[in-house]
């Protein structure tokens, strides 16, 4: 992708919008009006280095403009580089997941053709399915896949999604790229495609989580110098599959940690891909089905519901998007084969409150503000049949549609293609079809612009969760306490709350990003002597306490088999306050901020308040029982 560039403005508005917010944090109670205007200086410029810098305007090598790539998210929202909304409207093109493994339509129009009606209809971006046999053909592609774009003859299909990714992007419209199977076949019923490995049957391909990661790193270093090409959709409808040649079910979960675990799969791959690629946006969709299904007609679709309990960290915090399918012919527990369903109620038979009140709860809830989930929610799956008799189908893609709308959601249409009854051209790939009873809400949908395009300011929570292991949101990838399960914030955030069963609080509410510049860190474990260092002397007289030195704070702690055994203190970009009090909760929930919601849910915890930071915890008998709070 060729570009050409222009200069834009600086950051001024948006660190104008930040003030009032700078102006509520408070420090010593006694600090002079000099100590204050300095510490408020201060806060300023960590604000503004967290501010991404408004750069130059990108231009694709046929004058179109570019959005300020790449991107990333705030809060709820996806935003570009000048932390600016960017609402993703896109649409499915496959083909290369399927038997020939070419985007359809490459034997009826050239290309460029193609891209121009997916212009035409308003959308920016094309989730771009591949399958990991197409990734390793060595083939050529059969000359009738490509007959209208002879310059592809003699091409793998590898090389020919190169082509399209390129004829997009160069034409100013975003790539997804989404590994939707694993075998080169249709999607997505009880088949070897379910989980995003397949093992154990007589098929020519079988593969492991391994190999699905190296299939994975392969791609995103492959477009790593294409800033149009913005995510990774890590996997299409995570769902029950056939287990090696039998029909016995293999069910994923979330949070097992066994080699079906959704969640650490997700996760560990996400974190494979920061590393390689940090541009990339990491998608993550939620599961689509598991148990029993067909077999039996048992089982259901959870979508995004484990995330409340358990959200997918990153250690960099503002790369995840989660996604959700959602279809007229299927519900909850209806999983689309009426031999198999059970009767159950589909997404077309709820009335409008139903429905609303269903995809809420399955997905709808991950873009609330300021809750330790909130994350984008794109719904990368939905569409119809423009051929419909049934009332139900018009009435159910007008209520999702409402539904995107009122929340103002991203989302992606399924799909482009002519060669499919529900696609959005004619059959022989020449013209859009705007003449069905679907134009109307799509229509709607696409030139609904929400807050697109306006800057973006949101505080963060994110929680932490390490009974069973360490879960790390930071870049620091210091195994700073060896041999214990270690929780770490993301970077610059600080802790601001901690359970006793060692679940805690992330958050940047008022302090912003508080890490120094040189990222130095301080260690305080069981092995320390026992140093106070605010002034507080015995602050949870018998218990072990851990304290930061000054000027630095909480922003990881740690355990052992007998409870907390540590803390990870990161030092401050600013002089902290040294006002403290201790916030016990060992007999009962003790917040004095309750922002950022039930992030433990079920156990006793403290939260200090947001003007406060965490310099020290205090445990006994395995359990966390107190927090040092300091302003």
């Amino acid at each position: 992708m060729s570009i050409q560039k222009t200069k834009i403005p600086g950051v001024l508005a948006t660190i104008l919008i930040l003030l009032p917010a700078l102006a509520c944090q408070k420090g010593n109670s006694q600090s002079s009006g000099a100590e204050t205007l300095s510490s408020l200086v201060a806060n300023l410029q960590s604000w503004t280095q967290q501010i991404p810098q408004r750069g130059e305007q990108l231009y694709s090598s046929t004058g179109v403009p570019l959005p300020a790539v790449p991107l990333s998210t705030n809060g709820r929202y996806i935003v570009d580089s000048n932390n600016n909304r960017f609402k993703l409207k896109a649409v499915n093109w496959y083909g290369a997941s399927d038997t020939h493994q070419v985007v359809a339509g490459l034997d009826k129009q050239p290309i460029t053709n193609i891209v121009a009606l997916i212009q035409n209809w308003g959308f920016n971006a094309v989730r771009l399915p591949f399958s990991n046999v197409m990734l390793h053909n060595n083939s050529p592609v059969a000359d009738a896949d490509v007959s209208a774009n002879p310059q592809f003859s003699g091409m793998t299909p590898l090389q020919v999604y190169d082509q399209t990714v390129k004829a997009l992007t160069d034409a100013g419209i975003a790539v997804v790229l989404n590994n939707h199977t694993t075998l080169a076949e249709w999607c997505c019923g009880f088949d070897y495609n379910g989980l995003w490995y397949h093992t154990g049957s007589s098929l020519a391909y079988n593969s492991s989580t391994d190999m699905w990661q190296g299939d994975w790193l392969m791609m995103v270093n492959r477009y790593k110098n294409n800033k149009m090409v913005i995510a990774a959709d890590l996997r299409n409808e995570v769902r029950s599959q056939r287990k090696g040649d039998t029909y016995i079910p293999d069910s994923p979960n979330w949070g097992s940690g066994d080699v079906n675990d959704w969640h650490k799969a997700a996760q560990d791959l996400g974190v494979l891909i920061t590393q390689n690629n940090p541009d990339l946006l990491v998608i993550v969709e939620g599961i689509n089905w598991w148990g029993l299904i067909p077999i039996l007609g048992s089982g259901e679709r959870p979508h995004l519901k484990p995330v409340k309990d358990l959200p997918v960290h990153l250690p960099v915090a503002n790369k995840l998007v989660y996604s959700a399918h959602n279809y007229g012919y299927i519900g909850p527990k209806n999983n689309g084969d009426p031999n198999t369903s059970g009767g159950n109620i589909m997404y077309r038979e709820m009335d409008t409150n139903t429905f609303n009140n269903t995809v809420y709860s399955e997905w709808g809830y991950v873009v609330d503000p300021e809750m330790y989930y909130t994350t984008p929610v794109w719904v990368s799956e939905f569409g119809a049949s423009p051929s419909t008799t049934n009332p139900q189908d018009k009435q159910w893609l007008q209520n999702l549609v409402n539904y995107l709308i009122a929340r103002d959601l991203d989302f992606a249409f399924w799909p482009l293609n002519g060669n499919d009854e529900w696609g959005l051209v004619s059959s022989d790939w020449s013209r859009t079809l705007k003449d069905d009873w679907r134009f109307a809400p799509l229509n709607q949908l696409l030139t609904y612009s929400g807050n697109q395009g306006q800057s973006v300011f949101a505080y963060h929570f994110s929680n932490l969760s390490i009974g069973n292991g360490n879960d790390n949101s930071s870049t620091l990838y210091d195994d700073w306490d060896n041999g214990a399960n270690k929780g770490t914030c993301s970077d610059g955030y600080r802790l601001n709350g901690l359970s006793q069963d060692q679940r805690a609080l992330c958050t940047d509410v008022n302090y912003g990003n508080l890490w120094a510049q040189n990222r130095s860190y301080n260690v305080q474990s069981v092995n320390e002597t026992s140093t106070r260092y605010h002034g507080t002397g015995d602050w949870a007289g018998g218990f072990t306490k851990y304290e930061c030195p000054q000027n630095y704070y909480v922003s990881g702690f740690s355990k052992r088999w007998w409870g907390t055994s540590g803390i990870l203190c990161a030092q401050s970009n600013r002089s902290l306050g040294n006002s403290c009090r201790t916030l016990w909760y060992n007999q009962g929930d003790n917040r004095t901020s309750t922002r950022g919601g039930d992030w433990a849910s079920g156990s006793y915890k403290g939260q200090c308040d947001d003007n406060e930071y965490v310099a020290g915890i205090a445990q006994r008998n395995g359990s966390a029982s107190a927090l040092l709070c300091c302003r």
